[in-house]
C-alpha cells in the first residue's frame, strides 16, 4: 500500500473531526428540541379580530407642470485641463 505525504494525512483527520461535529451538533439539536410551541400560530400574519373593512377613500392631486424654483445657474466652472 502506498504511503500518504503527511499532509494529506492531516487534512483527512481534519475532515473527519470536522464531520464528527457537525454529525454531534446535530444530535444536540435532536435531543434537546421542544419542537414547536403549543400557544404559536400557525400563520406568519398576526390574526385581526372582525371582518375585513374598506379604508377611506384617498386623493391624489396633480403636481404642477412648472418648477416651483429658477433655473439652477453655474456660479464657478473649473480650468480647462491644459495637458
Amino acid at each position: 500500500m502506498a504511503e500518504w505525504p503527511r499532509g494529506v494525512s492531516a487534512k483527512v483527520w481534519m475532515a473527519v473531526i470536522g464531520g464528527s461535529a457537525v454529525v454531534a451538533m446535530g444530535g444536540v439539536t435532536v435531543a434537546f428540541d421542544d419542537g414547536v410551541p403549543v400557544d404559536s400560530s400557525p400563520v406568519a400574519a398576526p390574526i385581526l379580530p372582525g371582518p375585513m373593512t374598506q379604508g377611506d377613500t384617498v386623493t391624489t392631486t396633480i403636481p404642477p407642470t412648472t418648477l416651483a424654483t429658477a433655473k439652477a445657474v453655474v456660479t464657478h466652472k473649473a480650468q480647462p485641463y491644459k495637458g
